[in-house]
Protein backbone atom coordinates (compact mmCIF):
# COMPACT_ATOMS: atom_id res chain seq x y z
CA UNK A 1 0.00 0.00 0.00
CA UNK A 2 1.31 3.35 -1.05
CA UNK A 3 2.14 5.73 1.57
CA UNK A 4 0.21 8.41 2.53
CA UNK A 5 1.01 11.97 2.20
CA UNK A 6 -0.72 15.06 3.76
CA UNK A 7 -1.11 18.86 4.45
CA UNK A 8 -1.21 20.79 7.79
CA UNK A 9 -3.19 23.72 8.06
CA UNK A 10 -0.73 26.02 9.61
CA UNK A 11 0.60 29.21 7.98
CA UNK A 12 4.10 28.56 6.68
CA UNK A 13 7.59 30.39 6.79
CA UNK A 14 8.42 29.55 3.07
CA UNK A 15 6.87 31.73 0.51
CA UNK A 16 5.09 29.45 -2.22
CA UNK A 17 2.73 31.79 -3.34
CA UNK A 18 4.82 35.18 -4.16
CA UNK A 19 4.41 36.85 -1.09
CA UNK A 20 7.00 38.63 -1.49
CA UNK A 21 5.55 41.78 -2.71
CA UNK A 22 3.40 42.16 -0.10
CA UNK A 23 5.87 41.39 2.88
CA UNK A 24 7.98 44.13 0.27
CA UNK A 25 5.62 46.39 0.35
CA UNK A 26 4.83 46.65 4.54
CA UNK A 27 8.47 46.64 5.16
CA UNK A 28 9.14 49.78 3.09
CA UNK A 29 5.96 51.32 5.02
CA UNK A 30 7.29 50.59 8.35
CA UNK A 31 10.67 52.66 6.61
CA UNK A 32 8.38 55.84 6.39
CA UNK A 33 9.05 58.08 8.92
CA UNK A 34 6.43 60.49 8.54
CA UNK A 35 3.81 57.18 8.55
CA UNK A 36 4.19 57.29 12.22
CA UNK A 37 2.10 55.64 14.19
CA UNK A 38 0.54 53.88 11.20
CA UNK A 39 -1.83 50.42 10.91
CA UNK A 40 -1.55 48.59 7.69
CA UNK A 41 -4.31 46.31 6.92
CA UNK A 42 -3.83 42.93 5.12
CA UNK A 43 -7.16 41.61 3.74
CA UNK A 44 -7.73 38.80 2.02
CA UNK A 45 -10.84 36.08 2.20
CA UNK A 46 -10.30 33.30 4.83
CA UNK A 47 -8.01 30.33 4.04
CA UNK A 48 -6.36 33.45 1.59
CA UNK A 49 -2.72 33.60 2.80
CA UNK A 50 -2.91 36.38 5.69
CA UNK A 51 -1.41 34.35 8.18
CA UNK A 52 1.51 33.30 6.19
CA UNK A 53 2.03 36.73 5.49
CA UNK A 54 2.41 38.06 8.99
CA UNK A 55 5.00 34.81 9.56
CA UNK A 56 7.19 35.84 6.69
CA UNK A 57 6.80 39.79 7.97
CA UNK A 58 7.87 38.43 11.37
CA UNK A 59 10.51 36.35 9.80
CA UNK A 60 12.03 39.64 7.52
CA UNK A 61 11.47 42.10 10.73
CA UNK A 62 13.16 39.70 13.06
CA UNK A 63 16.56 40.58 14.24
CA UNK A 64 16.58 43.92 12.61
CA UNK A 65 18.43 46.63 13.99
CA UNK A 66 15.90 48.63 16.05
CA UNK A 67 12.85 46.75 15.59
CA UNK A 68 10.56 44.95 18.20
CA UNK A 69 8.10 42.37 16.78
CA UNK A 70 4.97 41.33 18.95
CA UNK A 71 2.44 38.40 17.66
CA UNK A 72 -1.31 39.04 18.95
CA UNK A 73 -4.11 36.43 18.26
CA UNK A 74 -7.29 38.25 20.38
CA UNK A 75 -9.26 35.18 19.02
CA UNK A 76 -7.06 33.15 21.61
CA UNK A 77 -6.86 35.42 24.62
CA UNK A 78 -8.33 33.28 27.48
CA UNK A 79 -10.10 36.06 28.83
CA UNK A 80 -12.46 37.24 26.45
CA UNK A 81 -14.31 39.83 28.96
CA UNK A 82 -11.65 42.54 28.60
CA UNK A 83 -9.75 42.27 25.07
CA UNK A 84 -8.77 45.44 25.20
CA UNK A 85 -7.09 45.16 28.55
CA UNK A 86 -5.27 42.07 27.21
CA UNK A 87 -3.86 43.57 24.02
CA UNK A 88 -2.33 46.58 25.78
CA UNK A 89 -1.21 44.07 28.39
CA UNK A 90 0.50 41.74 26.26
CA UNK A 91 1.99 44.55 24.23
CA UNK A 92 3.44 45.81 28.34
CA UNK A 93 5.05 42.41 28.91
CA UNK A 94 6.74 41.96 25.90
CA UNK A 95 8.22 45.06 26.47
CA UNK A 96 9.13 44.20 29.61
CA UNK A 97 10.81 41.05 28.94
CA UNK A 98 12.77 42.84 25.62
CA UNK A 99 14.12 45.98 27.76
CA UNK A 100 13.45 44.92 31.21
CA UNK A 101 17.08 45.52 32.19
CA UNK A 102 16.92 49.24 31.28
CA UNK A 103 16.77 51.62 34.40
CA UNK A 104 13.56 52.45 35.16
CA UNK A 105 11.56 50.53 32.63
CA UNK A 106 9.99 48.03 34.99
CA UNK A 107 8.48 50.52 37.28
CA UNK A 108 7.10 52.68 34.27
CA UNK A 109 6.03 49.46 32.89
CA UNK A 110 3.98 48.37 35.99
CA UNK A 111 2.32 51.64 36.77
CA UNK A 112 1.21 51.34 33.21
CA UNK A 113 0.10 47.79 34.10
CA UNK A 114 -1.63 48.82 37.29
CA UNK A 115 -3.69 51.24 34.90
CA UNK A 116 -4.76 48.15 32.80
CA UNK A 117 -5.36 46.39 36.22
CA UNK A 118 -8.18 48.40 37.53
CA UNK A 119 -9.97 48.76 34.33
CA UNK A 120 -10.19 45.33 34.20
CA UNK A 121 -11.58 45.35 37.85
CA UNK A 122 -13.67 47.93 37.14
CA UNK A 123 -15.23 45.98 33.44
CA UNK A 124 -15.39 43.13 35.96
CA UNK A 125 -17.29 44.34 38.79
CA UNK A 126 -19.88 46.22 36.14
CA UNK A 127 -20.56 42.90 34.38
CA UNK A 128 -21.15 41.17 37.73
CA UNK A 129 -17.92 39.21 37.27
CA UNK A 130 -16.16 40.33 40.72
CA UNK A 131 -17.94 40.53 43.76
CA UNK A 132 -16.78 43.46 46.17
CA UNK A 133 -17.82 45.58 49.08
CA UNK A 134 -20.14 48.60 47.87
CA UNK A 135 -17.11 51.09 48.92
CA UNK A 136 -14.81 49.16 46.69
CA UNK A 137 -16.97 49.23 44.16
CA UNK A 138 -17.44 53.25 43.99
CA UNK A 139 -13.74 53.09 43.96
CA UNK A 140 -13.16 51.05 41.15
CA UNK A 141 -16.06 52.56 39.27
CA UNK A 142 -15.33 56.24 39.58
CA UNK A 143 -13.75 58.24 36.98
CA UNK A 144 -10.08 59.63 37.29
CA UNK A 145 -8.08 61.93 36.53
CA UNK A 146 -5.48 61.32 33.98
CA UNK A 147 -2.52 61.61 36.83
CA UNK A 148 -3.99 59.23 38.92
CA UNK A 149 -1.89 56.19 38.93
CA UNK A 150 -5.32 54.22 38.18
CA UNK A 151 -6.79 55.60 35.45
CA UNK A 152 -6.97 54.56 31.83
CA UNK A 153 -7.27 58.27 30.64
CA UNK A 154 -3.77 59.00 30.71
CA UNK A 155 -2.48 56.07 29.65
CA UNK A 156 -1.86 56.81 26.20
CA UNK A 157 1.04 60.18 26.74
CA UNK A 158 2.34 57.76 29.50
CA UNK A 159 3.14 54.89 26.61
CA UNK A 160 4.43 57.26 24.68
CA UNK A 161 6.79 58.38 26.83
CA UNK A 162 8.21 55.10 27.57
CA UNK A 163 8.74 54.51 23.93
CA UNK A 164 10.59 57.74 23.93
CA UNK A 165 12.74 56.39 26.09
CA UNK A 166 13.68 53.77 24.75
CA UNK A 167 16.47 55.00 22.14
CA UNK A 168 17.29 51.24 21.38
CA UNK A 169 14.07 51.25 19.62
CA UNK A 170 13.53 52.29 15.99
CA UNK A 171 9.97 50.44 15.37
CA UNK A 172 7.50 48.74 17.26
CA UNK A 173 5.40 46.06 15.56
CA UNK A 174 2.65 44.77 16.58
CA UNK A 175 1.15 41.98 14.33
CA UNK A 176 -3.23 41.56 14.51
CA UNK A 177 -4.00 37.99 12.95
CA UNK A 178 -7.25 36.11 13.58
CA UNK A 179 -9.35 39.00 14.07
CA UNK A 180 -11.99 38.42 11.88
CA UNK A 181 -12.63 34.89 14.01
CA UNK A 182 -13.34 36.99 17.06
CA UNK A 183 -17.00 37.96 18.55
CA UNK A 184 -18.15 41.76 17.89
CA UNK A 185 -17.12 43.14 20.75
CA UNK A 186 -14.02 41.31 21.06
CA UNK A 187 -13.23 43.23 17.55
CA UNK A 188 -14.26 46.51 18.71
CA UNK A 189 -12.22 46.69 21.64
CA UNK A 190 -9.33 45.16 19.78
CA UNK A 191 -9.54 48.08 17.92
CA UNK A 192 -10.17 50.73 21.10
CA UNK A 193 -6.88 49.22 22.20
CA UNK A 194 -4.87 50.07 19.02
CA UNK A 195 -6.69 53.41 18.53
CA UNK A 196 -6.85 55.17 21.86
CA UNK A 197 -4.22 53.25 24.03
CA UNK A 198 -1.50 52.18 21.78
CA UNK A 199 -1.27 54.37 18.99
CA UNK A 200 1.82 56.33 19.66
CA UNK A 201 5.06 57.12 17.55
CA UNK A 202 7.33 54.41 17.54
CA UNK A 203 4.42 51.57 17.04
CA UNK A 204 3.18 50.46 13.47
CA UNK A 205 0.38 47.90 13.76
CA UNK A 206 -0.41 45.22 11.46
CA UNK A 207 -4.29 44.06 10.89
CA UNK A 208 -4.37 40.75 8.71
CA UNK A 209 -7.96 40.31 8.25
CA UNK A 210 -11.47 39.62 6.27
CA UNK A 211 -11.95 43.54 6.01
CA UNK A 212 -15.57 42.81 5.47
CA UNK A 213 -16.24 40.57 8.20
CA UNK A 214 -14.32 43.04 10.69
CA UNK A 215 -16.94 45.66 9.32
CA UNK A 216 -19.72 43.63 10.21
CA UNK A 217 -18.64 42.80 13.74
CA UNK A 218 -18.57 46.95 13.64
CA UNK A 219 -21.71 47.14 12.92
CA UNK A 220 -22.80 44.33 14.90
CA UNK A 221 -21.58 46.12 17.76
CA UNK A 222 -22.52 49.46 17.14
CA UNK A 223 -26.34 48.05 16.17
CA UNK A 224 -27.26 48.92 19.70
CA UNK A 225 -26.63 53.06 19.08
CA UNK A 226 -28.44 52.94 15.73
CA UNK A 227 -25.20 53.83 14.20
CA UNK A 228 -23.86 50.33 12.95
CA UNK A 229 -24.18 50.45 9.29
CA UNK A 230 -23.82 53.82 8.85
CA UNK A 231 -20.55 54.36 10.85
CA UNK A 232 -18.84 50.54 10.08
CA UNK A 233 -16.82 51.80 6.91
CA UNK A 234 -15.63 55.20 7.93
CA UNK A 235 -14.77 53.66 11.58
CA UNK A 236 -12.20 50.96 10.07
CA UNK A 237 -11.61 53.53 7.08
CA UNK A 238 -9.99 55.67 10.55
CA UNK A 239 -8.21 52.55 11.95
CA UNK A 240 -6.65 51.42 8.87
CA UNK A 241 -4.12 53.83 6.88
CA UNK A 242 -2.44 51.71 4.74
CA UNK A 243 -5.08 49.01 3.29
CA UNK A 244 -3.62 45.96 1.38
CA UNK A 245 -5.20 43.30 0.23
CA UNK A 246 -3.65 39.98 -0.79
CA UNK A 247 -3.54 39.17 -5.00
CA UNK A 248 -6.51 36.36 -5.80
CA UNK A 249 -4.44 33.15 -6.65
CA UNK A 250 -4.70 32.46 -10.63
CA UNK A 251 -4.80 29.18 -11.97
CA UNK A 252 -1.22 29.44 -13.26
CA UNK A 253 -0.27 30.11 -9.31
CA UNK A 254 -2.29 27.59 -7.80
CA UNK A 255 -0.85 25.02 -10.17
CA UNK A 256 2.11 25.78 -8.95
CA UNK A 257 1.16 25.60 -5.42
CA UNK A 258 -0.05 22.41 -5.93
CA UNK A 259 2.93 21.17 -7.52
CA UNK A 260 5.13 22.75 -4.95
CA UNK A 261 3.15 21.34 -1.92
CA UNK A 262 3.45 17.60 -3.72
CA UNK A 263 7.28 18.56 -4.46
CA UNK A 264 7.69 18.53 -0.41
CA UNK A 265 6.96 15.08 0.04
CA UNK A 266 8.57 13.62 -2.91
CA UNK A 267 12.11 15.08 -2.63
CA UNK A 268 14.97 15.65 0.33
CA UNK A 269 14.88 18.64 1.66
CA UNK A 270 17.95 20.27 -0.08
CA UNK A 271 16.12 19.51 -3.51
CA UNK A 272 13.24 21.24 -2.36
CA UNK A 273 14.47 23.92 -0.78
CA UNK A 274 16.84 24.67 -4.18
CA UNK A 275 12.56 24.01 -6.04
CA UNK A 276 11.37 26.68 -4.12
CA UNK A 277 14.24 29.33 -4.12
CA UNK A 278 13.94 28.78 -8.28
CA UNK A 279 10.32 29.41 -8.05
CA UNK A 280 11.05 32.85 -5.97
CA UNK A 281 13.44 33.48 -8.22
CA UNK A 282 11.78 33.40 -11.84
CA UNK A 283 8.68 35.32 -9.80
CA UNK A 284 10.47 37.93 -8.68
CA UNK A 285 12.23 38.96 -12.78
CA UNK A 286 8.88 38.14 -13.79
CA UNK A 287 9.23 35.11 -15.59
CA UNK A 288 6.60 32.73 -16.50
CA UNK A 289 5.51 29.87 -16.15
CA UNK A 290 7.63 29.72 -12.39
CA UNK A 291 8.42 26.13 -12.59
CA UNK A 292 10.24 26.36 -16.10
CA UNK A 293 13.85 25.87 -17.06
CA UNK A 294 14.18 23.14 -14.12
CA UNK A 295 16.93 20.85 -16.00
CA UNK A 296 19.51 22.01 -14.08
CA UNK A 297 18.19 21.22 -10.69
CA UNK A 298 19.21 18.38 -9.28
CA UNK A 299 15.50 17.14 -9.03
CA UNK A 300 12.57 18.19 -10.43
CA UNK A 301 8.58 17.32 -10.57
CA UNK A 302 7.54 14.21 -12.55
CA UNK A 303 4.87 14.70 -15.32
CA UNK A 304 2.41 13.01 -13.28
CA UNK A 305 2.72 15.99 -10.39
CA UNK A 306 2.64 18.58 -12.93
CA UNK A 307 -0.43 16.91 -14.46
CA UNK A 308 -2.85 16.54 -11.74
CA UNK A 309 -1.62 19.88 -10.66
CA UNK A 310 -2.99 21.69 -13.73
CA UNK A 311 -6.04 19.48 -14.09
CA UNK A 312 -7.06 20.33 -9.99
CA UNK A 313 -6.05 24.09 -10.58
CA UNK A 314 -8.22 24.48 -13.80
CA UNK A 315 -10.88 21.79 -12.23
CA UNK A 316 -11.84 23.41 -8.78
CA UNK A 317 -14.35 25.87 -8.01
CA UNK A 318 -12.81 29.90 -8.21
CA UNK A 319 -13.22 29.91 -4.52
CA UNK A 320 -11.37 26.73 -3.53
CA UNK A 321 -8.50 27.29 -6.37
CA UNK A 322 -8.32 31.07 -4.74
CA UNK A 323 -7.63 29.60 -1.11
CA UNK A 324 -4.23 28.16 -0.24
CA UNK A 325 -6.33 26.41 2.69
CA UNK A 326 -8.74 25.24 0.56
CA UNK A 327 -6.42 23.97 -1.72
CA UNK A 328 -4.91 21.99 1.37
CA UNK A 329 -8.00 20.61 2.60
CA UNK A 330 -9.04 18.70 -1.23
CA UNK A 331 -5.18 17.52 -1.19
CA UNK A 332 -5.89 15.86 2.22
CA UNK A 333 -9.04 14.54 1.11
CA UNK A 334 -7.52 12.87 -2.53
CA UNK A 335 -5.35 11.36 -0.31
CA UNK A 336 -7.70 9.97 2.48
CA UNK A 337 -10.18 8.87 -0.52
CA UNK A 338 -7.30 7.00 -2.38
CA UNK A 339 -5.96 5.22 0.76
CA UNK A 340 -9.36 4.13 1.90
CA UNK A 341 -9.66 3.07 -1.71
CA UNK A 342 -6.85 1.48 -2.10
CA UNK A 343 -7.57 -0.35 1.39
CA UNK A 344 -10.45 -1.89 -0.05
CA UNK A 345 -8.83 -3.54 -3.00
CA UNK A 346 -10.62 -0.54 -5.59
CA UNK A 347 -8.01 -0.27 -8.52
CA UNK A 348 -8.40 3.24 -10.11
CA UNK A 349 -6.17 5.69 -11.18
CA UNK A 350 -5.12 8.96 -9.40
CA UNK A 351 -6.26 10.79 -11.90
CA UNK A 352 -9.95 9.17 -12.33
CA UNK A 353 -10.34 9.93 -8.56
CA UNK A 354 -9.56 13.55 -9.06
CA UNK A 355 -12.23 13.93 -11.95
CA UNK A 356 -14.70 12.27 -9.85
CA UNK A 357 -14.01 14.45 -6.75
CA UNK A 358 -13.72 17.54 -8.49
CA UNK A 359 -17.64 16.73 -9.70
CA UNK A 360 -18.41 15.61 -6.40
CA UNK A 361 -16.76 19.46 -5.14
CA UNK A 362 -19.26 21.23 -7.77
CA UNK A 363 -22.04 23.03 -6.11
CA UNK A 364 -24.83 20.66 -8.42
CA UNK A 365 -26.63 17.25 -8.06
CA UNK A 366 -24.67 16.07 -10.95
CA UNK A 367 -22.12 13.47 -8.39
CA UNK A 368 -25.29 12.42 -7.45
CA UNK A 369 -27.21 11.82 -10.32
CA UNK A 370 -23.69 9.51 -11.62
CA UNK A 371 -23.89 7.44 -8.25
CA UNK A 372 -27.71 6.24 -8.56
CA UNK A 373 -27.13 4.93 -11.93
CA UNK A 374 -26.68 1.44 -12.44
CA UNK A 375 -23.78 0.49 -14.39
CA UNK A 376 -25.08 0.46 -18.45
CA UNK A 377 -27.31 3.50 -17.61
CA UNK A 378 -24.45 4.98 -16.25
CA UNK A 379 -21.90 4.34 -19.18
CA UNK A 380 -24.56 5.38 -21.63
CA UNK A 381 -24.87 8.89 -19.73
CA UNK A 382 -20.99 9.16 -20.01
CA UNK A 383 -20.91 9.11 -23.78
CA UNK A 384 -23.54 11.84 -24.21
CA UNK A 385 -22.06 13.49 -21.62
CA UNK A 386 -18.24 13.58 -22.97
CA UNK A 387 -19.45 14.04 -26.35
CA UNK A 388 -21.68 16.85 -26.00
CA UNK A 389 -19.10 18.46 -23.42
CA UNK A 390 -16.56 17.85 -26.06
CA UNK A 391 -18.61 20.00 -29.06
CA UNK A 392 -19.36 17.14 -30.75
CA UNK A 393 -23.32 16.43 -29.96
CA UNK A 394 -25.71 19.58 -29.36
CA UNK A 395 -28.10 17.89 -26.87
CA UNK A 396 -27.18 18.28 -22.98
CA UNK A 397 -28.34 15.10 -21.01
CA UNK A 398 -31.32 16.03 -19.46
CA UNK A 399 -30.00 14.89 -15.84
CA UNK A 400 -26.69 16.89 -15.79
CA UNK A 401 -26.33 20.58 -15.43
CA UNK A 402 -25.02 23.25 -17.79
CA UNK A 403 -22.03 23.97 -15.74
CA UNK A 404 -20.80 20.34 -16.29
CA UNK A 405 -19.40 21.08 -20.07
CA UNK A 406 -15.90 21.73 -19.20
CA UNK A 407 -15.88 18.50 -16.43
CA UNK A 408 -17.10 15.92 -19.07
CA UNK A 409 -15.14 17.58 -21.63
CA UNK A 410 -11.67 17.44 -19.47
CA UNK A 411 -9.26 14.50 -19.39
CA UNK A 412 -9.37 11.58 -18.00
CA UNK A 413 -12.21 9.97 -20.48
CA UNK A 414 -14.50 8.17 -17.38
CA UNK A 415 -16.56 5.88 -20.31
CA UNK A 416 -13.88 2.95 -20.11
CA UNK A 417 -13.23 3.57 -16.20
CA UNK A 418 -14.30 0.93 -13.73
CA UNK A 419 -15.53 3.50 -11.81
CA UNK A 420 -18.58 1.47 -10.27
CA UNK A 421 -16.91 0.38 -6.91
CA UNK A 422 -15.04 3.77 -6.18
CA UNK A 423 -18.76 5.16 -6.68
CA UNK A 424 -20.47 3.11 -4.69
CA UNK A 425 -17.41 3.93 -1.86
CA UNK A 426 -17.41 7.43 -1.99
CA UNK A 427 -21.19 7.59 -2.07
CA UNK A 428 -20.45 6.03 1.59
CA UNK A 429 -17.47 8.81 2.77
CA UNK A 430 -19.81 12.01 1.50
CA UNK A 431 -19.28 13.10 5.04
CA UNK A 432 -15.98 12.67 4.48
CA UNK A 433 -15.49 15.28 1.73
CA UNK A 434 -17.88 17.30 3.12
CA UNK A 435 -15.65 17.54 6.34
CA UNK A 436 -12.64 18.41 4.75
CA UNK A 437 -13.90 21.18 3.13
CA UNK A 438 -15.10 22.81 6.39
CA UNK A 439 -13.52 24.49 8.91
CA UNK A 440 -13.04 22.80 12.66
CA UNK A 441 -15.37 26.13 13.34
CA UNK A 442 -17.90 25.60 10.90
CA UNK A 443 -17.64 22.27 11.56
CA UNK A 444 -18.88 22.64 15.48
CA UNK A 445 -21.37 24.85 14.15
CA UNK A 446 -22.97 22.21 12.15
CA UNK A 447 -22.95 19.87 14.95
CA UNK A 448 -24.81 22.63 17.35
CA UNK A 449 -27.10 23.70 14.33
CA UNK A 450 -28.62 19.97 13.74
CA UNK A 451 -28.56 19.74 17.94
CA UNK A 452 -31.07 19.01 20.51
CA UNK A 453 -29.40 21.81 23.04
CA UNK A 454 -31.17 24.68 22.12
CA UNK A 455 -28.89 27.22 23.75
CA UNK A 456 -25.89 25.73 21.52
CA UNK A 457 -28.05 26.04 18.56
CA UNK A 458 -29.50 29.35 18.70
CA UNK A 459 -25.72 30.73 19.55
CA UNK A 460 -24.80 28.80 16.46
CA UNK A 461 -27.73 30.43 14.00
CA UNK A 462 -26.39 33.66 15.07
CA UNK A 463 -22.94 33.45 14.23
CA UNK A 464 -23.53 31.42 11.64
CA UNK A 465 -26.10 34.03 9.81
CA UNK A 466 -23.06 37.11 11.40
CA UNK A 467 -20.72 35.82 8.45
CA UNK A 468 -20.21 36.19 4.98
CA UNK A 469 -22.11 34.25 2.76
CA UNK A 470 -19.54 31.57 1.02
CA UNK A 471 -19.15 30.61 4.45
CA UNK A 472 -23.12 30.30 5.41
CA UNK A 473 -22.95 28.00 2.28
CA UNK A 474 -20.59 25.87 2.76
CA UNK A 475 -22.67 25.04 6.41
CA UNK A 476 -25.99 24.97 4.36
CA UNK A 477 -24.40 22.23 2.20
CA UNK A 478 -22.99 20.12 4.89
CA UNK A 479 -26.62 20.71 7.16
CA UNK A 480 -28.20 19.90 3.89
CA UNK A 481 -26.16 16.30 3.15
CA UNK A 482 -26.65 15.68 6.72
CA UNK A 483 -30.21 16.03 6.56
CA UNK A 484 -30.49 13.91 3.97
CA UNK A 485 -29.09 10.59 5.93
CA UNK A 486 -30.25 11.24 9.37
CA UNK A 487 -34.00 10.54 10.36
CA UNK A 488 -34.32 13.32 13.39
CA UNK A 489 -34.07 16.70 11.56
CA UNK A 490 -36.13 18.97 13.06
CA UNK A 491 -33.51 21.19 14.91
CA UNK A 492 -31.54 21.04 11.60
CA UNK A 493 -34.84 22.64 9.71
CA UNK A 494 -35.13 24.87 12.12
CA UNK A 495 -31.41 26.02 12.04
CA UNK A 496 -31.84 25.79 7.74
CA UNK A 497 -35.29 28.26 8.12
CA UNK A 498 -33.34 30.72 10.38
CA UNK A 499 -30.46 30.77 7.76
CA UNK A 500 -32.84 31.36 5.04
CA UNK A 501 -34.68 33.72 6.91
CA UNK A 502 -31.52 35.46 7.49
CA UNK A 503 -29.79 35.42 3.76
CA UNK A 504 -31.60 35.77 0.52
CA UNK A 505 -29.54 34.85 -1.27
CA UNK A 506 -29.37 30.72 0.06
CA UNK A 507 -33.29 30.44 -0.04
CA UNK A 508 -34.04 28.63 -3.44
CA UNK A 509 -30.77 26.13 -2.09
CA UNK A 510 -32.49 25.80 1.14
CA UNK A 511 -35.70 25.36 -0.50
CA UNK A 512 -34.35 22.52 -2.60
CA UNK A 513 -32.13 20.84 0.03
CA UNK A 514 -35.14 20.49 1.88
CA UNK A 515 -37.36 18.92 -0.92
CA UNK A 516 -34.62 16.68 -1.54
CA UNK A 517 -34.86 15.19 1.95
CA UNK A 518 -38.45 15.36 2.23
CA UNK A 519 -38.75 11.62 3.43
CA UNK A 520 -36.53 12.66 6.68
CA UNK A 521 -39.43 15.80 7.18
CA UNK A 522 -41.69 15.97 10.41
CA UNK A 523 -44.99 17.39 10.33
CA UNK A 524 -43.84 20.28 12.72
CA UNK A 525 -41.00 20.83 10.16
CA UNK A 526 -43.34 21.32 7.58
CA UNK A 527 -46.00 23.65 9.57
CA UNK A 528 -42.63 25.86 9.86
CA UNK A 529 -42.00 25.65 6.32
CA UNK A 530 -44.95 27.12 5.59
CA UNK A 531 -45.22 29.75 8.02
CA UNK A 532 -41.73 30.69 6.65
CA UNK A 533 -42.34 34.30 4.80
CA UNK A 534 -40.14 32.92 1.95
CA UNK A 535 -41.69 33.04 -1.71
CA UNK A 536 -39.18 29.85 -2.21
CA UNK A 537 -40.23 27.56 1.12
CA UNK A 538 -43.92 28.96 0.61
CA UNK A 539 -43.71 26.79 -2.81
CA UNK A 540 -41.83 24.06 -1.03
CA UNK A 541 -44.98 23.53 1.05
CA UNK A 542 -47.11 23.30 -1.87
CA UNK A 543 -45.05 20.70 -3.61
CA UNK A 544 -44.93 18.70 -0.38
CA UNK A 545 -48.47 18.50 -0.05
CA UNK A 546 -48.89 17.18 -3.75
CA UNK A 547 -45.52 14.72 -2.90
CA UNK A 548 -46.66 10.98 -2.85
CA UNK A 549 -43.32 9.92 -1.70
CA UNK A 550 -43.53 11.19 1.71
CA UNK A 551 -45.09 9.80 5.23
CA UNK A 552 -48.72 10.41 5.09
CA UNK A 553 -48.36 12.82 8.20
CA UNK A 554 -46.06 14.94 6.86
CA UNK A 555 -48.40 15.81 3.29
CA UNK A 556 -51.23 15.92 5.42
CA UNK A 557 -49.60 18.37 7.71
CA UNK A 558 -48.60 20.14 4.47
CA UNK A 559 -51.96 20.05 3.07
CA UNK A 560 -53.48 21.42 6.07
CA UNK A 561 -50.97 24.67 5.61
CA UNK A 562 -51.93 25.09 2.25
CA UNK A 563 -55.78 24.93 3.08
CA UNK A 564 -55.40 27.63 6.12
CA UNK A 565 -53.89 30.25 3.39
Amino acid sequence: MSEMRLWDDNPTGVDLLGFASIVDTVVTTLEIPYLDPVTIGVAAPWGGGKSTVLRLLHKELDGRDGYRVIRLDPWEFDDQFDVRGSVIGEVLQDLLSAYGAQDGLPEKVNELLERVSWSRVAVSMSRGSLVAQSEDLVKALTPRSKSDPRSLAGFREEFARLLKGLTQLKRLVVLVDDLDRCLPDAVMATLEAIKLFLSVEKVAFVLAADQDMVRESIAASLDATGRGERFAHRYLEKIVQVPLSLPRIGADEAATFITLLLSAHQCSPEHYTRLVEHAQQRRAAGQSPVLADLQNLPWQPDGASLALASRLATGLSADRSGSPRSIKRFLNAFALRTRIAESQGISIDPSVIVKLMLLEDSPGKDFETLVKLQDAQRSELLEHWRAWGKGERDDRPDQVSEASRYWAASEPDLTTAPIGPYLSLAASLVSLTAAASLTQEQVTWVSHLAGQAEPHRRSAQQEVTARPVTEQQAVVEALLERGRREQESEPLVESLLYIAKATEHLRRRIADGLWDMRGNLAPGSVMDIADSDSEELHDLAARLADATDIAPMVREAAKLEREGR
